[in-house]
């Protein structure tokens, strides 16, 4: 299968799967409202956060596995062999280091989160649970590295979506039969059974794993393995510092009332950012393999037109957020859930500054080279904190977000950029040309939308609708005209082909 043919049937695959999963997330939400009142829906919210920054923490294995793998591959049996029991290994240590963490945080949890004494046990209890679940299903994810590795991406993305339609069919029994806040761990459970029992026996079936031999388990391997997780570690610590301690700081700074509205509205926010993320995430496998056969030329030529792709629909659907979000938000829980406009604002540019960075520094990630940057990210995460502690308490939930953005100009985009550009021999001249022709017209016309919105009280589906024509046709025009080259608009037609007949076999 060629590079375009794979690329665009992982991404067609991925799309199809995050649909899926978003439509029973955003289920879920109403569901819980329904059965849980605002404070224990807030302190639901914020708990599961907490979890999923922990188990988001080990994203610097995974990802260093699978690169690792994806080279070991091409280097024979013998080599995949050792870095797969290194792999093994490896994620069986991080899975007790996560369980480890679980059980240090929940004596500091209800001082973190000002919990009530009738809250503590729950919360606590609620926090083991999960956390056993999530270290136990970790140290089988291995399989699932396995099949990223193996170029499988549309078949875990498959299994995805059946599992999140499982979730929400046996949360809302659930729930309904008055499990209350026990039917997320109670869904969870019967999900990582049905995920890992499918990926465990594609890998085997396919042969994506080498063989559990102790005799081949090295120290070099395990080395390896944990000096290039370690540096991707920290660029995954970076990730869910940024995208996940929203809700936790304002669990600490804001009442819990706003954390739930919070909450609300950032489930949109972390849906489009997921969409988003897609359209590299699922390169990145192909990204992977061909730097390792040392194809630059075909190298370059998908990155930069993945990165314009990504960068260019990220500001068109943080318009679209800021046009719809009252209405939406409104329609789907209750008007009492609605923002106000600066933060509606603020949150739509969160899923631009994920990528943004995702793009011109993680991209370091594909040449196993992240550590260039590791320190710069450890500051950029000292620098957002301290931004988002100083400004939550000034000026609210606005100040929050505006910790996230402001945070990215002081960090180590610029820094990552040179060596991004030294690594993929694109010149550094080249990238800036293109952050610049990203950014400059697409934010302008992005304000200037939100400047109109401003002005208009009754914001019902009438207005919606002609805004989003509005904005399209801005979109779309800069886009073409100023965005694209012709070989950008040629490689665009032949992709969404592709895309369309991968959807179709999917």
């Amino acid at each position: 299968m060629g590079a375009k043919s794979h690329i665009s049937k992982t991404i067609a695959s991925s799309w199809l799967s995050l649909v899926v999963v978003s439509a029973c997330q955003l289920i879920m939400i109403p569901v819980a409202l329904g059965a849980l009142d605002k404070v224990d829906f807030a302190l639901f919210a914020v708990i599961t956060q907490m979890m999923m920054a922990i188990r988001l923490a080990e994203m610097g294995v995974s990802s260093a596995c699978a690169r690792l793998l994806i080279d070991a591959r091409a280097k024979g049996d013998e080599k995949f062999a050792k870095v797969w029991m290194a792999s093994v290994c490896i994620y069986c240590i991080q899975a007790i280091v996560m369980l480890t963490l679980v059980f240090a945080f929940v004596p500091f949890l209800s001082t973190i989160f000002h919990l009530e004494p009738e809250q503590q046990n729950l919360a606590q209890s609620l926090f083991l649970v999960v956390g056993g679940i999530n270290a136990i299903g970790y140290a089988l994810s291995v399989f699932s590295t396995a099949m990223y590795a193996g170029q499988r991406l549309s078949y875990v993305n498959m299994v995805s979506g059946l599992a999140a339609i499982i979730q929400v069919i046996v949360f809302t029994l659930a729930i309904k039969q008055g499990a209350q806040l026990w039917a997320y761990p109670i869904s969870m459970i019967v999900i990582s059974v049905f995920t890992h029992s499918l990926l465990i026996t594609q890998a085997l079936r396919y042969k994506l794993v080498g063989r559990f031999d102790l005799s081949l388990l090295q120290w070099l391997e395990v080395k390896t393995v944990f000096r290039l997780g370690m540096d991707v570690f920290v660029a995954a610590i970076f990730s869910v510092v940024m995208g996940n301690s929203l809700l936790l700081f304002s669990g600490h700074l804001l009442t819990l009332e706003q954390t739930a509205m919070l909450a609300v509205n950032l489930k949109l926010v972390n849906m489009m950012t997921n969409i988003l993320q897609r359209i590299p995430g699922s390169a990145s496998p192909m990204l992977m393999k061909m730097v390792s056969e040392g194809n630059e030329t075909q190298f370059k030529m998908w990155w930069m037109f993945l990165t314009k792709m990504t960068i260019s629909v990220a500001l068109a659907c943080a318009g679209m957020f800021v046009i719809w979000n009252k209405l939406v938000v409104t329609w789907w829980t209750s008007d009492e859930m609605v923002l106000g406009s600066g933060a509606v604002m603020l949150l739509a540019l969160v899923p631009f500054r994920y990528l943004i960075h995702y793009q011109f520094v993680n991209s370091l990630t594909i040449f196993k080279e992240i550590r260039k940057v590791k320190w710069l990210l450890v500051w950029e995460i000292v620098l957002y904190a301290g931004l988002a502690y100083w400004l939550g308490k000034q000026f609210g939930l606005v100040g929050l977000l505006s910790a996230n953005l402001l945070s990215m100009f002081g960090g180590a985009l610029f820094y990552g950029l040179r060596w991004f550009s030294f690594y993929s021999k694109i010149r550094i001249k080249n990238l800036l040309v293109l952050l610049i022709r990203l950014i400059g017209p697409l934010v302008t016309a992005f304000i200037i939308i939100k400047y109109i919105s401003s002005f208009v009280e009754n914001q019902g589906l009438i207005y919606s609708l002609t805004m989003s024509l509005l904005w399209g046709g801005v979109f779309a025009v800069i886009t073409y005209c100023i965005i694209l080259d012709t070989n950008d608009r040629r490689q665009l037609k032949q992709f969404v082909l592709s895309a369309r007949r991968g959807l179709k076999t999917a």
